[in-house]
């Protein structure tokens, strides 16, 4: 690989394509089998692991916009996988918190392109995946911040 900044931009931008195109066959594998895109299985399981919170909570948990979180609770709500509870003490605080039925699909096992990961992450040294962690940790910022600041 070239060590030219702009060629390995393009390099860089290559393989991200592959990864969200892997990540897309992967999604559909998870709707046909389960019924359920990414996202909303990782709203399920967020909710299973760190127990009722707000939408902006839950938002900023997983990375994606409240707008965008609340359709997936629309229709998790709508299959009875989802329940939104307005607090008593504060009529404008809704939490939501999976169901039974949801906690038995956040089960789910994970989607073969996830599988494959964990498996090749196994094989890497504690450094090796922090190394990597750490790489798409940053590559994930660039593509969300305007500007990059060092």
């Amino acid at each position: 690989m070239s060590l030219d900044p702009d060629r390995m931009a393009q390099e860089i931008l290559l393989n991200l394509r592959r990864i969200m195109r892997g990540m897309d066959i992967s999604s559909r594998q998870l709707i046909s089998e389960h019924g359920l895109t990414i996202p909303q299985l990782i709203v399920l399981q967020h909710l299973q692991e760190q127990g009722a919170m707000t939408t902006g909570m839950l938002a900023d948990l997983i990375s994606l916009s409240p707008a965008t979180v609340t359709g997936i609770l629309d229709r998790l709500e709508l299959r009875g996988l989802v329940t939104r509870e307005r607090r008593p003490e504060d009529k404008r605080r809704v939490l939501v918190n999976v169901t039974l039925t949801g906690k038995t699909i956040a089960d789910t096992p994970p989607s073969h392109l996830e599988a494959r990961l964990t498996q090749a992450l196994a094989t890497l040294s504690q450094e090796k995946r922090v190394e990597l962690h750490s790489a798409i940790q940053y590559l994930a910022t660039l593509a969300v911040n305007r500007r990059h600041e060092t």
